[in-house]
């Protein structure tokens, strides 16, 4: 599956005071944002649907090796 961009309104200054607190050498805002949604997802999504997403995902992936694979031949 592909990624879906996620648009969000904050308050500016609480978002600012975000960066000035955020430790310079670890995760970016979009890295813990996108690890918090992970959390929300197994939180929130039962494991049989998961489950399927997850076999979706891997059959479009070898559909589209496989292509990529035909094309460079």
């Amino acid at each position: 599956m592909g990624l879906e961009k996620i648009v969000l309104t904050y308050d500016a200054q609480k978002l600012q005071a975000i960066k000035i607190f955020m430790p310079k050498d670890g995760q970016s805002i979009e890295e813990q944002l996108t690890e918090q949604l992970e959390k929300l997802y197994q939180k929130l999504v039962p494991p049989p649907a998961r489950t399927y997403i997850e076999e979706i995902t891997k059959s479009q992936n070898k559909t589209q090796s496989r292509s990529t694979k035909k094309t460079a031949e």
